[in-house]
């Protein structure tokens, strides 16, 4: 049976107890029907994890690991991958953080463009992003969580990128960077279902970005991102 796996964004020691943030210790003993004595595993996004057995305070509201067992899984991809991606309505832009989280990426920066029709304002869907990429890794295996960066304005985030600089468009003929000659980080940016501005490629191609497309197909937003990480080696 898999055990349950929780984020300890506070580090975890190497060895002894630590205790567990109220609102996980809260959802192990309500909803998951947690026991004291019974094992979890835990981890902090620094490549390491526990198993750890759970004990309760008298209240139930607080709650701490006593580690059992320490190790370094190597889940996490040797290849970076940061993810720029248009802001989209709605639910779309938590599915993409969401999948884009258990596909390996390790961070994603919500882009402006021209074409982009919403502007996210203020910290809360940011901060939103962000716990949902800490629920993703925690159900996905990972030992890292990606940053969710501020959005960024397309010019921004061109002049800022780092790494191999790769931007996908429909009709692209360009191909990936060889695999065992990039470096170890790649900038992936997909627009919205608009495309990209032409004065916005014209930016990316003077600023060394390879043009690169995804099939014949008018892919939506979320889907070309997936399609994007796939492509780059997510899956490997």
């Amino acid at each position: 049976m898999r055990l349950t796996r929780i984020y300890v964004p506070s580090g975890l020691p190497s060895d002894g107890e630590f205790a567990l943030p109220q609102q996980e210790a809260v959802h192990l003993r309500r909803v998951l029907r947690l026991e004291a004595g019974q094992e979890f595993v835990a981890f902090d996004g620094s490549g390491a994890e526990v198993r750890a057995r759970l004990r309760f305070d008298r209240n139930g509201r607080g709650a701490w690991g006593e580690i059992c067992a320490r190790s370094f899984p190597l889940v996490e991809m040797t290849r970076r991958l940061v993810l720029y991606l248009a802001v989209v309505k709605g639910e779309r832009f938590d599915w993409a953080v969401e999948k884009a989280t258990e596909l390996g990426v390790f961070q994603i920066v919500p882009l402006l463009t021209k074409y982009t029709s919403v502007n996210p304002s203020g910290r809360e869907r940011r901060e939103r992003w962000q716990r949902l990429a800490e629920s993703a890794a925690a159900q996905s295996g990972r030992v890292a969580v990606p940053e969710v960066l501020p959005p960024l304005e397309f010019g921004d985030a061109v002049r800022s990128a780092p790494g191999e600089r790769i931007i996908f468009v429909p009709d692209a003929s360009g191909h990936l960077p060889d695999a065992q000659e990039a470096g170890e980080t790649w900038s992936l940016f997909v627009g919205p279902e608009g495309g990209f501005a032409d004065e916005e490629r014209l930016m990316a191609g003077e600023a060394g970005f390879r043009e690169v497309g995804l099939g014949r197909r008018i892919l939506r937003v979320e889907t070309a991102a997936l399609a994007a990480l796939c492509l780059c080696g997510a899956l490997g």
